[in-house]
């Protein structure tokens, strides 16, 4: 099921809706210009509710597949995104300070909102900086003997790693 992409999330939270579904890869431009390619629709679940101080709050989880491009290797690579979320809406900036702890602020100007912006924020903060294969599985890997690509790995663990590589 598609999930709507304009909601009232005061309405929503009134009545403790959940939504779950999918938005189609066209609803997600940001995303699909920051990757190769975007592997499927976005599934996603959003709970609206209100919390204890009477203020309107959407929690959920957003999950998609994309295609990069390994740093490494420059060959393509899949990644499962997944991110997890608590947002207050808010109506104003003023009320920004106004937020709780334990969520980010979601400014809703109108009345109505845009679920598929706040999910796509939600996965493009989900991205890896940097892309890479295993270890093993990387094109990029075959030009390093394989003894040092174990030495490298245990080296990585020392806090000390730095000095190791100076010396070399």
């Amino acid at each position: 099921m598609a999930l709507p992409s304009l909601i009232d999330p005061r309405k929503l939270a009134l009545q403790g809706n959940l939504l779950e579904g999918m938005v189609d890869v066209e609803d997600l431009p940001r995303l699909a210009s920051a990757v190769s390619a975007v592997c499927g629709p976005l599934q996603a679940s959003v709970q609206f509710e209100l919390d204890e101080s009477r203020a309107t709050i959407a929690h959920g989880n957003a999950q998609v597949t994309v295609e990069t491009i390994c740093q490494r290797c420059l060959d393509p690579l899949q990644i499962d995104l997944r991110a997890e979320f608590a947002v207050q809406v808010i109506w104003s900036e003023e009320q920004i300070n106004r937020v709780a702890a334990n969520y980010e602020p979601w400014l809703v100007l109108d009345k109505m909102a845009s679920l598929n912006e706040l999910l796509e924020d939600e996965i493009l903060l989900a991205l890896p900086l940097v892309n890479y294969h295993d270890v093993g599985d990387c094109t990029g890997d075959t030009f390093v003997p394989e003894g040092e690509v174990a030495q490298e790995q245990a080296v990585s663990d020392s806090p000390f790693s730095i000095l190791q590589q100076l010396k070399r």
